[in-house]
């Protein structure tokens, strides 16, 4: 019995193909005629007679594709030919910042490509370590197209000192913010001032706080000392500004009273008062005034793990670091629904927060509660607060939210100088109020290298094809991390260097080959490496939408010179 040979493919598979652009194969076999059928294919793709025709759509683009094509001779026998196509596409880039105000989600601002466009780019890595430069034009609506990028990774060049090392063909850039005014300013800058006068204030058996701020334009908080004992309160400011005061028609007055968290002290909020319809005028003498309200009563169990975070700044500086401070805060955000996104310059009002060592500021509308870690001690122990009592008059709706935050840091000689600079080394997270005991979400990344090297060790290495390195977090899984590149950067006068940030690098992965360009010959750098937590965020598609939890945690390298 004769067997039939089977028919032999004579044509090798074109696997080079362009999003929107057609592409063919031309099939041939040897021996006697066959017929040939697409076994397998993309969406799109058909075969007449010995000829494959596709179309690469954006979505089949810079993605492989699969082929199967049989070859059928007249006798029956029968052979198959298989690869993959991965199109060069499209990176379609897009800045729609939304934006929120009282009412929820209200509108979208697209971001202007035309100053900035020449400057994003897609650098896609070549075969001997170099990188190929894809420049693209803008859009319509706040996007930005790159045509003809290679499928897998590359460096999205968004500006020239922010990088996203992505394999995605789509990468979202805006972010939600909070914005209850389209016009807060008006021409020119004069003196307003404002004089304050509440009464109803608890009694307090040692001096407290008073409070006022506003969520309707981006002015400063106000925040004053009360006297023991009084139920009263006056103050004033003065403030010289190109603000258009009669836009705020909403504010906040709040009494902060002195009360101990188990092992430390904190303030926790007492009475309150909501204005609305307030009416100042710019540039003249203005007054806030009314009876603050009786305390609602609301309670939390406390409890946060402080010890879990003493050994969260073991190993993440060259020498050991000084702890500055540690604090916790459980606040509410007005006019955000718990389950809105985080929204960028939303206010932040405090329900209760740890006492500082020392107030920051005193009477003046220039002060600030302490809004991070300093000056607050360290919280290295455990605080075991049980039922704390507070003030919650807010809408139910209104976000709250639970913030521990870490800072230490960590002393550096400044090159070409005779000076020395203190840079903060940060563990922060944010929640929903918790119901259990509040523990770290993460810790910082382990063993980050240089070049295989220490990152910890002071080195010397190229400016080019300098490769960073580490591994995961002990604690928590991060959705990305950030590199900061600080360099020593003079001041205008030229009288002082300190270090600065000059380029922010995001990935997933757990190394980097650092872009070309970044590092110079003749430098000193630290990179300051951040492992991140969000409920939402995607460091290669969409690294600024943000929702909770978050985290964040830093290790800061030695100084690492270029020859």
């Amino acid at each position: 019995m004769t067997v039939a040979a089977s028919p032999l493919f004579t044509s090798t598979p074109v696997t080079g193909a362009a999003e929107g652009l057609p592409y063919t194969y031309q099939l041939t076999v040897n021996g006697s005629a066959a017929i040939f059928s697409l076994t397998n294919g993309p969406h799109g793709a058909t075969l007449s007679g010995s000829t494959l025709s596709w179309t690469p759509a954006p979505e089949q683009s810079r993605v492989p594709n699969s082929f199967t094509v049989t070859a059928t001779a007249s006798d029956g026998a029968s052979a198959t030919q298989s690869w993959t196509v991965t199109p060069a596409g499209t990176v379609r880039i897009s800045w729609i910042d939304r934006l929120w105000n009282e009412q929820g989600s209200t509108t979208t601002k697209p971001f202007d490509w035309s100053p900035a466009g020449s400057l994003v780019a897609a650098l896609v890595p070549q075969p001997d370590g170099s990188f190929k430069s894809l420049s693209g034009t803008a859009a319509a609506n706040g996007e930005f197209d790159i045509p003809n990028v290679p499928g897998g990774y590359y460096w999205l060049k968004i500006s020239p000192r922010s990088m996203y090392w992505t394999s995605s063909s789509t990468f979202d850039v805006g972010s939600d913010a909070f914005a209850p005014v389209t016009n807060p300013t008006v021409p020119g800058s004069s003196s307003t001032n404002i004089s304050f006068s509440f009464t109803s204030l608890d009694p307090t058996a040692v001096s407290g706080l008073l409070q006022f701020d506003t969520p309707d334009v981006p002015l400063p908080r106000y925040l004053g000392s009360t006297n023991a004992g009084s139920t009263t309160f006056s103050g004033s400011l003065g403030i010289g500004s190109n603000l258009d005061f009669s836009l705020i028609k909403n504010g906040f007055a709040r009494q902060y009273e002195p009360t101990v968290f188990g092992s430390v002290d904190g303030f926790v909020l007492g009475p309150e008062l909501t204005l609305t319809n307030l009416s100042l005028t710019t540039g003249a003498f203005n007054t806030i005034s009314g009876a603050l309200n009786p305390v609602v009563p609301a309670s939390m169990q406390l409890s946060v793990q402080g010890s879990a975070w003493a050994s969260l700044f073991d190993r993440v500086s060259p020498t050991a670091p000084t702890a500055l401070g540690g604090a916790f805060y459980l606040s509410v955000e007005p006019y955000i629904a718990s389950d809105s996104p985080n929204l960028s310059g939303a206010t932040t009002m405090d329900l209760l927060w740890t006492k500082g060592s020392s107030v920051v500021g005193g009477s003046g509308f220039f002060s600030v509660l302490p809004s991070g870690c300093v000056p607050n001690p360290p919280l290295t122990t455990d605080v075991e607060a049980g039922a704390v009592r507070y003030n919650d008059p807010f809408p139910a709706i209104w976000r709250r939210t639970f913030r521990v935050c870490h800072a230490a840091s960590v002393d550096f000689a400044v090159p070409g100088t005779s000076q020395m600079q203190t840079i903060s080394v940060t563990n922060d997270q944010t929640t929903l109020p918790p119901t259990s005991t509040v523990k770290p979400l993460l810790s910082s990344v382990l063993n980050p290298k240089i070049n295989g090297g220490d990152l910890f060790v002071a080195s010397t290495v190229s400016s080019t094809g300098v490769i960073l390195s580490w591994d995961p977090p002990a604690i928590g899984t991060p959705f990305g991390y950030q590199v900061a590149i600080m360099s020593p950067t003079a001041s205008l006068n030229g009288a002082t260097a300190i270090y600065l940030s000059s380029m922010v690098l995001g990935t997933a992965k757990n190394s980097m080959t650092l872009p070309p360009g970044v590092l110079r010959s003749g430098q000193t750098y630290l990179f300051v490496i951040s492992a991140l937590t969000d409920g939402r965020a995607s460091m290669e598609t969409s690294p600024h939408r943000s929702s909770l939890p978050t985290a964040d945690a830093e290790v800061i390298s030695a100084p690492i010179a270029t020859n």
